[in-house]
């Protein structure tokens, strides 16, 4: 005999390890909780109440909870709702939830769905993403510190060859010319490399989660205080709340940042500052990335962004342009649902503005 689809559902959540429930949204009772759902917060159906539940989100997520419930639609199945739990043991959990409201409305209907425990998978994620930025961090810095004094180097060369040739010295010409071929094929590596990198990052499809980004930011910034030295550049973060919150691709946002602020170290004199601000506002999240550099010519200026623009340039000590130019910067940016613009004024410095729309 064949068992109901109700009977064989019903076997399946008690065996299931998602913690499953159901809602009479009515009177705010539960109709079922499976043993998952019950051992994970030590409560048993008839003595579970929702606001007792709702205490153990994490206070940073409470809001954005509340703002999902109330898009939620009859007939409509939501997933991808991911919240953090904070359950008696003070372990913080990740969970992701999904949905089903049957009914007339939120009012008088019944909530149906699982939560689904992805704590591990976030904490891999988050390592993998703060490798990623470390070593994005590290490739600007090297791709200023070392194509900086190669370029240099390629210069005097030059400069040095002119002299030389003139003096007839077909030696000395020779290994100068050699030194420069070197110093340029070490500087078109570096580009090279850095180019691939980026390209490679954002080469895939866009997966956008909830990020703290003053969080995100200060993690990220904190490979460049620790070159403050080495590179002769001052560099700074603001933010006028502690937590500022956005849904972003995070390893592909923060190459806005990398390159925004690579640019900046290429045009920024000696003891200048490079200044990162995240503000919170209503709906959206403005950031700007300043400098104390030399400025973009205004000739520049209405091309910056165009995809095969000519708005390149060698940097102060010589670096050789990426060539990838603001396009992508500014598609990334589009891919946010965001806007990029800036000023700059000669011998005074540009500034980038970003804005993206903000999450509860």
């Amino acid at each position: 005999m064949t068992s109901k689809p109700s009977s064989l559902l019903l076997t399946f959540a008690e065996q299931d390890r998602r913690l499953c429930f159901s809602i009479q949204l009515q009177d705010k009772q539960f109709l079922y909780l499976n043993p998952a759902f019950e051992n994970f917060f030590k409560i048993k159906r008839e003595k579970a109440k929702i606001e007792d539940l709702l205490g153990y989100v994490h206070p940073e997520d409470v809001e954005f909870l509340l703002e999902s419930y109330h898009k939620l639609k009859p007939g409509e199945f939501k997933d991808g709702i991911e919240f953090r739990l904070l359950p008696e043991d003070q372990q913080q959990y990740h969970f992701r939830m999904s949905t089903y409201l049957q009914g007339p409305s939120l009012s008088d209907g019944t909530l149906t769905g699982y939560l689904e425990d992805i704590t591990s998978a976030k904490k891999h994620e988050r390592k993998l993403d703060d490798l990623s930025n470390r070593k994005d961090a590290i490739l600007n810095i090297l791709s200023h510190d070392l194509a900086g004094p190669l370029g240099a180097i390629k210069n005097y060369t030059y400069l040095l060859s002119r002299r030389e040739l003139a003096l007839q010295d077909e030696q000395a010409a020779n290994m100068i010319s050699a030194i420069e071929k070197i110093s340029r094929r070490s500087t078109n590596l570096i580009s090279q490399f850095v180019k691939n990198e980026f390209l490679e990052s954002v080469g895939v499809d866009v997966s956008r989660i909830r990020v703290n980004l003053v969080e995100k930011v200060s993690s990220f910034m904190t490979d460049y205080y620790g070159v403050q030295e080495t590179s002769r550049l001052n560099f700074k973060f603001e933010t006028n709340q502690d937590q500022v919150f956005a849904e972003i691709d995070d390893s592909k946002f923060m190459q806005v940042f990398n390159n925004l602020i690579s640019n900046s170290m290429k045009f920024t004199p000696d003891g200048g500052t490079i200044m990162v601000k995240l503000e919170a506002r209503e709906y959206t999240v403005l950031i700007t990335i300043s400098d104390t550099g030399i400025g973009i010519p205004e000739e520049y200026q209405s091309r910056l962004f165009d995809k095969f623009t000519k708005a390149r340039r060698p940097g102060l000590n010589g670096e050789e342009p990426v060539g990838l130019g603001m396009s992508i910067v500014k598609t990334i940016v589009e891919w946010h649902n965001g806007k990029i613009w800036f000023e700059s004024v000669e011998n005074q410095g540009t500034t980038f503005y970003i804005e993206i729309p903000g999450s509860k």
